[in-house]
């Protein structure tokens, strides 16, 4: 038996909702817009706030879907799951679809979890992963550990985000991760043209 064999009867054995006739989990073009619209303006404009509610239940309701439509990837052939992304997108597009996949994944989980377990399940996968690897090559059985260490220093010897933006303000670099959190406090002097700047590079690597 194959791996993506072995793959697929997981897959049929853990599907939360196998039901063929179930609602489809893709989001129309009006929901697109909907959710691009951050204002009232464009197809929110003339929407009551009953209206808007709904709208917002639906695709919730889409996503739900899609979660479940996501479990039925593993009935692919092997060769088709490895197309998915090596066909049809170039090397800075799949690297973004990569990065949004898995920050709505994790999004996902944490929502009613906690780090350890989304990191916990994570391990799991890649752990089996090699396990499996190194049985159907080499006929062993590999025990395999995972380390992770999170150094999360104590609030008051962390520069504040006013000290982080005037110092990017007079020109010191700081990692991306400083970017994002001056980001997320609004308070960024100028994100748009860092992330055009990061896209830039990426490409001329």
């Amino acid at each position: 038996m194959s791996d993506n064999d072995r793959d697929n009867l997981y897959a049929k054995d853990v599907i939360v909702d196998s039901d063929p006739e179930r609602e489809r989990g893709i989001l129309t073009p009006h929901d697109r817009a909907f959710l691009r619209s951050d204002t009232d303006e464009g197809v929110r404009e003339g929407m009551s706030t009953a209206a808007k509610r709904q709208k917002r239940h639906k695709i919730r309701e889409r996503f739900q879907n899609a979660l479940i439509d996501i479990q039925y990837m593993l009935l692919l052939e092997t060769g088709d799951l490895n197309r998915v992304l090596r066909k049809g997108f170039d090397e800075e597009e799949r690297d973004r679809i990569e990065r949004t996949v898995f920050s709505a994944i994790y999004h996902f989980i944490r929502a009613d979890s906690d780090r350890d377990r989304f990191f916990g399940l994570l391990d799991e996968k890649v752990m089996d992963e090699i396990v499996g690897n190194r049985a159907r090559k080499h006929g062993v059985y590999t025990p395999v550990r995972i380390e992770r260490d999170i150094d999360i220093p104590p609030v008051d010897e962390c520069p504040t985000l006013k000290e982080v933006q005037q110092r990017l303000d007079d020109g010191e670099e700081f990692p991306p991760l400083a970017h994002g959190a001056l980001a997320s406090a609004n308070m960024h002097p100028y994100y748009d043209e860092y992330l055009a700047e990061e896209a830039d590079d990426h490409g001329e690597e």
